[in-house]
């Protein structure tokens, strides 16, 4: 009623408006709770009446998660009261999959888990079940459309989802699968290569590197093409990871792959191992430089702290059995007394060294060395390396190598 010109409520409006503000706030309050427990303590959530839909899938998920998947009949009715409650749930789709599949009906499951993932496409425990359960039913297309979404959610699984690729690489199927998806350029492609060479064949992953696109990051692509080389080498294979090698080569580059390749250190394009491997570490440090007052414009310098020895620099190089003259030019470009040693090593993939060439004496003048090699059936595939040594005197030791080649003839 209205008393001066003001409404004053009833007993019954001052009843109904303190019942709604009652109402309301708890209403608030509720949904503050809910917040805050349903992820962290789904069993607190619930008991703020009506419970909501996803602290009952959260309970119902930490049950499952606790009893090691099993899902009991208390679980089933959490997951169908969260479905209920909030029909656009993804979760309790998920664990109804769970449940059907552990039953034996696969192919309702997959629908199950499908459906899940379109209500919540950033679901780990759905985007990992439909790829095992792709890869299981020899749905390999369906199991590679996975590999991304389920790996961006959870980057530490890639090399477990990798180790599984590398697996049906050895399919028919599986390969034909992985063919048409890695020519898309999918951004997993190099952990594929790198993980792959564990358990797939070689000459399978050399295919498959045959479909990669040509605008692919050229950083990845040798990454990528060293993996397959590495493992074509290991499989006692290296004449045809060398003619695969040369084959990526530009075309104006393959004639020059005889012998040691880009012996000037000029930045030839190619991957390793067939292309120098230059160290930066604690050993020492090996960069390709311009030099203008050198005839060959280039040159690796080297930096050896003379503390470790190691290797610098490698190259593998294959080459037909024969007589070879290994010959390099070289110069100091530091002063005063050094205390290790610098020298070039050939030797077979299998381990036998078969030629050492010392760089000493250096002075600061190019210095021409040479040292003859033979290359024995068997022994193809060589590794030419430079290895640092240290002496009885710490010091550094800095020099310049350029025109290293393996030249037929005694």
């Amino acid at each position: 009623m209205i008393e001066g010109g003001r409404y004053v409520p009833s007993n019954g409006a001052r009843i109904a408006l303190l019942s709604g503000a009652l109402v309301f706030g708890w209403i608030a309050v509720r949904a503050a709770a809910q917040a805050s427990f349903q992820n962290d303590a789904p069993q607190l959530a619930v008991q703020f009446w009506p419970a909501n839909g996803q602290s009952l899938a959260v309970l119902a998920s930490r049950r499952v998660a606790s009893a090691s998947g099993e899902i009991d009949d208390a679980t089933r009715v959490l997951y169908r009261s969260a479905l209920a409650r909030a029909p656009m749930l993804s979760d309790p789709l998920a664990l109804a999959g769970l449940d059907v599949a552990a039953a034996g009906d696969l192919d309702r499951a997959e629908r199950l888990m499908i459906a899940a993932r379109d209500r919540n496409p950033r679901s780990s425990l759905v985007r990992f079940w439909l790829f095992d359960h792709f890869v299981r039913s020899g749905q390999y297309t369906l199991a590679l459309d996975e590999v991304g979404p389920a790996i961006r959610l959870e980057p530490e699984a890639i090399t477990a989802v990798m180790t599984v690729l590398g697996a049906i690489a050895n399919d028919a199927d599986g390969q034909a699968a992985l063919a048409k998806k890695l020519a898309t350029g999918p951004f997993w492609s190099t952990a594929f290569f790198q993980t792959a060479v564990n358990n797939a064949s070689p000459n399978t992953l050399l295919a498959l590197l045959s479909v990669r696109p040509d605008n692919l990051d050229r950083t990845a692509a040798m990454d990528e093409q060293r993996a397959v080389f590495y493992a074509l080498i290991k499989a006692g294979q290296g004449a045809r990871a060398f003619q695969a090698w040369r084959q990526l080569l530009p075309e104006s580059y393959r004639t020059r792959a005889q012998g040691v390749y880009d012996g000037n250190f000029g930045g030839w394009p190619g991957a390793q191992p067939f292309n120098w491997t230059l160290q930066q570490g604690n050993i020492g440090t090996a960069r390709t430089v311009e030099a203008s007052d050198l005839p060959q414009t280039t040159a690796l310098d080297v930096r050896y702290f003379g503390s470790t020895g190691g290797v610098l620099a490698e190259q593998y190089v294959y080459a037909s059995p024969g007589a070879y003259q290994f010959q390099l030019a070289a110069r100091r470009r530091s002063q005063g007394a050094t205390g290790g040693r610098l020298s070039m090593e050939l030797r077979c993939v299998s381990g036998n060294v078969i030629a050492t060439l010392p760089l000493d004496p250096l002075d600061t003048q190019l210095r021409r060395l040479s040292t003859p090699v033979q290359v024995t059936p068997g022994c193809e595939m060589l590794r030419v390396r430079l290895m640092a040594t240290p002496g009885e005197m710490f010091s550094e030791i800095e020099a310049q190598i350029t025109g290293v080649a393996l030249v037929p003839g005694s």
